[in-house]
């Protein structure tokens, strides 16, 4: 919802630079696994179509690592303000109301991504000991790991916002 004319102009402080530490790293590892799902692909249909022996594991690795690109994506988008977002009202509105608009919706996704970041922990600690059939060594924690890593990055970014609405009063 916030206007993003106004965060070009605030001075690069420690919280603008954790966010950007944060989308870059985040922006690699959604990489290296986009890099990683497309070469295991390949590997696995060259495989099959010249020898008829498929890589057996590469279709749930790769479902894993999409379920980590889309999570970690949506975090990255929600920071670059990528989201799908209703302005009609919040254009039309006082700078007074758009500041009202801007802490409900930032407490209301940091209420939510609280709730995803302790119930994630819990079924990531639930699930850890669990493994793939056909990846044996590898623990289903690590896909349920997406969700509450994608609810702090959001919380990192939304912190950095009301950093800025403060300043904004």
């Amino acid at each position: 919802m916030e206007d993003n004319s106004f965060a070009k102009e605030l001075p690069d402080g420690f919280p603008e630079k954790v966010v950007r530490v944060t989308k870059s790293i985040s922006c690699f590892y959604i990489s290296v696994l986009l890099i990683g799902m497309g070469l295991i692909l390949a590997a696995s249909i060259i495989l099959r179509f010249f020898f008829d022996q498929p890589i057996a594991w590469s279709n749930t690795i790769t479902r894993y690592a999409y379920i980590h690109i889309v999570l970690l994506g949506a975090a990255v988008s929600y920071i670059e303000g990528s989201h799908a977002q209703i302005e009609v009202f919040y254009e039309r509105a006082s700078d007074r109301l758009k500041l009202v608009f801007d802490l409900v919706h930032y407490s209301a996704m940091l209420f939510l991504c609280l709730v995803l970041t302790v119930m994630g922990a819990k079924h990531v600690v639930s699930m850890w000991h669990v493994h793939s059939p056909i990846l044996v060594h590898f623990p289903i924690g690590v896909v349920y790991l997406a969700v509450p890593l994608c609810a702090v990055i959001m919380m990192i970014f939304i912190f950095q916002q009301l950093i800025r609405l403060k300043d904004r009063k």
